[in-house]
């Protein structure tokens, strides 16, 4: 069974940004399968370059990107389920700020994880989690 809401807490207002970081992540995903690997290339986090200090950039754009569609879906209907309740209680602007500083924390911790690693990461999940 899939969490589609949550009865605890009813929204009373529109989820505005919410509903702004999933269209970026389905944004970023149609841009993925429309250019291909060099584009992932570039806006994943690749932790040897960012430890030479270079695209640090991509600590906040790779949690808009995505790893297939069960990545991508399987994201999208937890946050649809969690976030408008937290978005609600935080404010609009503090929930944004959050969601980015959860993204770059959990790309930071990848990076940690191995920082000579050449591979990609990328996904929504520890800013989701954050």
């Amino acid at each position: 069974m899939f969490p589609l809401g949550d009865v605890s807490r009813r929204i009373s207002g529109f989820p505005f940004i919410t509903v702004l970081i999933i269209a970026a992540c389905v944004g970023g995903f149609y841009l993925e399968l429309t250019r291909g690997d060099p584009f992932v290339l570039r806006w994943s986090v690749v932790p040897a370059k960012i430890m030479a200090g270079r695209t640090l950039e991509t600590l906040v754009t790779s949690a808009f990107l995505h790893g297939g569609w069960l990545h991508i879906i399987g994201n999208m209907v937890f946050f649809w389920a969690f976030a408008p309740p937290m978005e609600e209680a935080m404010g609009s602007a503090r929930f944004l700020i959050f969601y980015v500083l959860g993204a770059g924390a959990a790309m930071a911790a990848q990076v940690a994880g191995d920082p000579q690693s050449m591979l990609p990461a990328l996904g929504a999940s520890g800013a989701i989690a954050a």
